[in-house]
């Protein structure tokens, strides 16, 4: 276990094995937004999204579409 900030909120948690760089508060908030995300990119197969367009278009924050693509969650183009 270690003592870590998280690199969404900046919140310093305790990361156990396996847990990574970010909190479960952020993770969770992440999670939610994800299939939202991704039925955006489904239901507007337009193609060529930057995470600075999904940001604008959907009202979310950059830094959360950043965040779920380098957490794995999805790819854009």
């Amino acid at each position: 276990m270690a003592l870590v900030v998280c690199r969404q909120c900046k919140k310093a948690f305790i990361s156990g094995p396996g847990d990574g760089e970010t909190c479960s508060a952020c993770i969770a908030r992440l999670r939610k937004l994800y299939p939202l995300v991704r039925n955006f990119l489904r239901d507007n197969d337009r193609g060529g999204y930057t995470a600075q367009d999904v940001s604008r278009i959907m009202n979310v924050s950059l830094e959360d579409v950043v965040a779920l693509i380098s957490l794995g969650f999805m790819k854009l183009k």
